[in-house]
């Protein structure tokens, strides 16, 4: 069996998915990149809105909901001008990596036959997530063991989707030393996310955030 982290993608990310395969495949003679820098960046907000922002609605505590508000918004931030460093105008011939690597190695179908965005997990990174999630019941919870599963999702997801994604991406030098920096950044935003959000919180609530995330990781059959 392999684990996959993924999500369902919002109306609109799907409409964009549709709209640049229906491009590609019948070859029109437009110029690709704006189609893949609009889904770059839905695919991006999509991502921020599943780790982060819906978990607003599963957090008791008004501070720390305003705390995490406030988090979001400078790690949107830090996305968006990411973003907008490494995307911009290149030939149809250079953006073709970029939209292979969305289709086939940023989203796939779960056990149920639905399109997510997401991707395969190593053994190593499965083991930590699902033990983690295992550690949270409503007899006990491991708060140690469930903090380790989600930085373990963090980290993937983001090297992933910042990482992989950026090296399909022709960039000169300086821009592509601009990719760890601002992956760090988004990095330490999720962990002052954790830092806000897990201290102290009581095992219903751990147990609201683990059940939140436990869709997003698919077992499928190889």
């Amino acid at each position: 069996m392999a684990h996959y982290f993924g999500f369902i993608p919002s109306d609109e990310l799907k409409i964009l998915i549709k709209e640049a395969e229906q491009i590609i495949e019948s070859k029109q003679s437009v110029d690709y990149y704006p189609y893949r820098d609009v889904l770059t960046k839905q695919t991006a907000k999509d991502l921020i809105d599943n780790l982060l922002v819906g978990l607003i609605d599963n957090i008791p505590n008004p501070e720390r909901q305003a705390a995490m508000s406030k988090i979001i918004i400078t790690i949107e931030k830090a996305a968006d001008t990411l973003l907008n460093i490494l995307l911009g105008k290149e030939n149809n011939e250079e953006i073709m990596p970029s939209f292979n690597f969305l289709k086939d190695k940023a989203t796939f179908i779960d056990n149920e036959g639905v399109s997510r965005v997401g991707f395969k997990l190593t053994e190593q990174q499965a083991q930590k997530i699902v033990e983690g999630f295992a550690a949270v019941t409503p007899e006990s919870v491991d708060a140690v063991k469930f903090r380790a599963a989600l930085e373990t999702m963090n980290e993937a997801t983001l090297t992933h989707f910042i990482t992989r994604f950026a090296e399909t991406l022709k960039l000169g030098m300086i821009k592509r030393k601009s990719v760890p920096m601002a992956k760090a950044a988004i990095d330490k935003g999720m962990s002052m996310a954790l830092n806000k959000l897990l201290p102290d919180l009581p095992d219903t609530s751990m147990n609201r955030l683990a059940n939140y995330y436990r869709p997003f990781i698919v077992e499928k059959s190889q």
